[in-house]
């Protein structure tokens, strides 16, 4: 029978709670309660902003970073590229040289040719 009585005084507690502000038994809001909704809301907008503008900041980072390693990619193919064309440049100017002296020493040769049979035909003198 106390049980029933706790509970009794418990639900009543409870319904003039629940009652009271339905019952128009509300406070009018004065200057500092409104300025500090306000405040409470433009708050709350700026936590809200911030939110968004750290969301596009990460996405800025990742982007940049996407960006840098296709720079990278870049520029490590363009460092491949150059090392192949200075091997052929290399490589080009070794076969000019070799062409060039195996020209010249042909020449050379057809020359010392060309003056022994002159000193040959040279009537020998003293």
């Amino acid at each position: 029978m106390a049980g029933k009585g706790v509970r009794s005084l418990v639900l009543i507690a409870g319904l003039l709670m629940v009652s009271l502000p339905a019952g128009g038994c509300r406070r009018e809001q004065t200057p500092d309660t409104k300025q500090a909704r306000l405040i409470a809301a433009e708050s709350m907008q700026l936590k809200q902003r911030l939110a968004s503008l750290e969301d596009e900041i990460d996405t800025l980072r990742a982007q940049h970073a996407q960006d840098l390693a296709q720079r990278a990619d870049q520029l490590a193919a363009c460092q491949q590229r150059v090392e192949a064309l200075e091997r052929d440049l290399q490589k080009g100017i070794a076969e000019r040289v070799n062409s060039v002296t195996a020209a010249v020493m042909a020449e050379n040769a057809r020359l010392r040719r060309e003056i022994e049979e002159l000193k040959k035909q040279l009537p020998d003198s003293p």
